[in-house]
């Protein structure tokens, strides 16, 4: 019986060494044609060229667009639910409250024994104060009435219909729109 169980363990070992043989001479021999098919792979993707992209082109017209200092713009504010609560025109574009004319970082130099050594620390934003504001944006009526908004907006270049009239309609800078 001993014998049979020994027997039984060499040949499931002998069984093990030459099936990971034959692996290992499996392995060996795809690697050329995986690097054949990766070779292909990349050829394929150095071949693509791209002479036009509508990613690049939707920024640089909204750019054109939104630069325009005549722009008039309609928007609509949305309360959280996405009930429309006002809709109006805008002059000139749409602006986040985060956007800064200076940078929000300064460099200060600070004098050791030896030497002066430079750290960056947070900068006054464009009015003075450090710190930051909730999320907002901001914007101009025709009239000249500034908005901030906290909330979800829809913007266009072009009035839009409404089917859910807002509680607000600006009627001096949304006229021709019904």
């Amino acid at each position: 019986m001993r014998f049979v169980r020994t027997s039984s363990i060499a040949i499931a070992l002998v069984g093990c060494l030459l099936t990971s043989a034959c692996n290992e001479q499996s392995a060996n021999a795809q690697q050329p044609q995986r690097a054949t098919q990766a070779q292909k792979a990349q050829e394929a993707a150095n071949a693509i060229a791209f002479t036009e992209n509508a990613e690049i082109d939707n920024i640089k017209h909204r750019l054109e667009l939104t630069s325009q200092p005549g722009l008039l713009g309609y928007v609509v504010l949305l309360n959280e639910s996405g009930q429309p609560v006002w809709y109006g025109a805008v002059k000139g574009k749409i602006t986040s409250g985060s956007k800064r004319l200076t940078d929000p970082r300064r460099v200060i130099w600070k004098s050791g024994q030896t030497n002066y050594t430079a750290a960056v620390t947070d900068a006054p934003s464009d009015e003075g104060t450090y710190g930051s504001s909730g999320e907002y944006v901001f914007f101009w009526t025709p009239s000249g009435q500034y908005v901030q908004w906290n909330g979800k907006y829809l913007y266009s270049d072009q009035p839009f219909r409404l089917s859910i009239k807002p509680l607000v309609v600006d009627v001096q800078g949304a006229e021709g729109v019904k």
